[in-house]
């Protein structure tokens, strides 16, 4: 049972959230999940974890799990990540081209490549003909920022096999909802904490994601939210809120139709933190006369947790969580496929 099962773990500013799935058929089955509350001394700066604060609540958070929850998929926050598309001659090999990517993104990065951890993938062509070059997308982040999260795992007992960008967590929540529910036209808008993610995938084309640097770190009326305003709250700090994030999207929502014309949007899923906030999804659909609906992730899934928690309260918070588990499992797939 173990090696089917994978959990992915989003390690927040207030809360740990981890969504064990497993396989079952064409669909994937929620055998359990979790939150543990954490304070925001857990982070020794914007993104690097205190070792000791981390494992001790990763080994707290393992005990609420289901047994056999140890292969986990683990959340690096889109800001830490430096992301570039880079052409590759198509005639060198496979070692050959890993040093010329490296060699390629060394000359854009802003650090010396020593110091990070990389990933790339393939670009899918969408003609068959052979070109001259090949595009990867590149992926690139600190390698502290991956240590930190990887040795933490470790020690407080889990197996990690995937480390990944928060975005591709939710593009894989978003292409299960799109089938689930036939709406390959809706965006998913993830509302979290210090910035927000708005996502929709595409079958013959790179899909469109945008990080929105606003969150609802921003309505704790402390000096960093007054900064995301850039200036001092009025009154009422939630309607201010709604009023500078639906500027914020429908001005992507603006780029993005302009590109893809807006017959490709139909709807808005909201997920994350901020979801529910009160009076978020009318003035989204005020402003942008776009249907929108919180997305539960859980409601994707068959249930297959204890009776007790079959009940879940405020399931879009654990979209990224359930996004990573979904990435875990396509990973584990692609690896016995090979």
């Amino acid at each position: 049972m173990g090696k089917s099962l994978v959990t992915g773990i989003d390690i927040g500013h207030h809360s740990i959230k981890a969504v064990v799935l497993k396989p079952m058929g064409d669909t994937y089955a929620l055998v359990g999940y979790e939150e543990l509350l954490v304070t925001a001394d857990i982070f020794t700066d914007n993104h690097t974890l205190d070792y000791q604060k981390i494992v001790k609540k990763l080994k707290e958070l393992k005990k609420g799990l289901p047994l056999f929850s140890h292969k986990v998929a683990v959340a690096i926050p889109d800001n830490a990540v430096i992301s570039k598309v880079l052409q590759i001659d198509s005639d060198l090999e496979h070692r050959e081209q890993e040093f010329a990517i490296y060699q390629a993104f060394s000359h854009q990065s802003p650090f010396p490549v020593e110091e990070l951890s990389l990933d790339f993938v393939k670009v899918a062509e969408k003609n068959l003909v052979r070109t001259a070059t090949t595009t990867f997308h590149v992926y690139a982040t600190k390698r502290d920022v991956v240590e930190s999260r990887l040795q933490a795992s470790k020690k407080a007992g889990f197996e990690p096999i995937l480390m990944d960008v928060q975005v591709h967590s939710l593009l894989h929540l978003w292409q299960l909802a799109s089938r689930a529910y036939r709406r390959p036209d809706w965006m998913l808008i993830d509302v979290g904490y210090t910035q927000s993610s708005l996502c929709l995938d595409f079958t013959e084309k790179m899909p469109f994601y945008k990080d929105v640097p606003l969150g609802t770190r921003a309505l704790e009326g402390d000096s960093h939210g007054a900064q995301a305003f850039g200036q001092t709250f009025a009154q009422d700090p939630t309607q201010r809120f709604i009023n500078e994030f639906v500027d914020k999207v429908a001005r992507q929502i603006q780029l993005f139709t302009s590109v893809h014309g807006a017959q490709s949007l139909s709807g808005l899923w909201l997920s994350g933190g901020g979801a529910t906030i009160a009076g978020l999804e009318e003035a989204l659909y005020q402003r942008l006369s776009l249907p929108c609906e919180v997305l539960n992730p859980f409601s994707l899934f068959k249930m297959n947790v204890t009776k007790r928690k079959r009940q879940v309260i405020d399931g879009q918070r654990f979209s990224t969580a359930a996004g990573l588990a979904l990435r875990g499992l396509a990973w584990l797939e692609s690896e016995h496929a090979a």
